[in-house]
């Protein structure tokens, strides 16, 4: 048996909207890059956490920030016991796209031509930056903390309109983390400092897409270096206000389904 559990609920901190979040879980799986699969077997915690989303002169801006505290008890990342402890962590991203030659959409309006999508697509180059940061502290004062960087190009064509090949996206995103300390359990050990993540989508027919992501290992100083450490591919059939989809992963030779509803805030 395996549970995860949210309760979730919006708070006023610091003259702003937050989401609180009271979590337990009992026997989660957890993959972590080229490290692979890690057990959480018990834990649970709080997290206050606080996201912004904004366009400033064709800048469009991610921001999120986040706190929080658990008691948990997971594999440990030297060795396949469980380890226990309290552990605290502070997270801080902020992801950023800068047009470069793209052809953002004036008319907002969706009528009867837009069939597969909820707002008509932006077009053309755009330069996508990443920034991260991360802080976590464990019990006999134990950490590890990182600096995450990143910049890549993303090319959209088509209209997503058209019954045949109307829309492809192609995005790729290198990032490189410098890092320090280390953590006591396997799932949350920062795994490798240099990535790259790779990803297309393509309309094959009417509401038919194809959506993939991959990430390549590129840390020099990694055994499994140049191999694919976390992968996903879906076949899709998305509408104008839903999406629903099957997918497989073969880093963990998994898969499921996803559904998504859209034109809800």
């Amino acid at each position: 048996i395996r549970v995860k559990a949210n309760i979730k609920k919006e708070v006023s901190f610091l003259n702003s909207k937050w989401e609180k979040t009271f979590f337990s879980v009992y026997r989660d799986r957890i993959w972590n890059g080229s490290l692979g699969e890690a057990e959480i077997y018990n834990g649970y915690g709080s997290k206050l956490e606080k996201q912004n989303n904004w366009e400033k002169n064709g800048i469009t801006k991610n921001e999120k920030l986040s706190f929080g505290i658990a008691n948990i008890r997971a594999e440990a990342f030297k060795n396949k016991n469980l380890a226990k402890s309290l552990k605290g962590n502070f997270f801080y991203s902020l992801n950023q796209t800068f047009p470069i030659n793209s052809a953002k959409s004036i008319n907002k309006l969706i009528d009867n031509t837009y069939e597969y999508i909820p707002v008509p697509v932006n077009k053309g180059l755009s330069l996508n930056t990443k920034l991260e940061l991360l802080f976590s502290l464990y019990k006999d004062g134990k950490s590890q903390n990182y600096l995450g960087l990143g910049v890549g190009p993303e090319f959209v064509f088509g209209d997503f309109k058209n019954k045949f090949f109307d829309y492809t996206r192609v995005g790729l995103m290198p990032f490189y983390k410098i890092n320090s300390g280390e953590s006591i359990f396997k799932f949350d050990q920062i795994s490798e400092n240099f990535t790259l993540d790779i990803s297309f989508d393509q309309q094959l027919y009417g509401p038919i897409i194809v959506k993939s992501n991959a990430v390549i290992n590129l840390d020099n100083d990694s055994k499994h270096y140049g191999e694919f450490i976390n992968s996903k591919f879906s076949l899709n059939w998305k509408k104008r206000s839903f999406e629903f989809g099957i997918f497989y992963q073969p880093h963990n030779k998994s898969g499921g389904i996803t559904f998504n509803l859209f034109g809800f805030e």
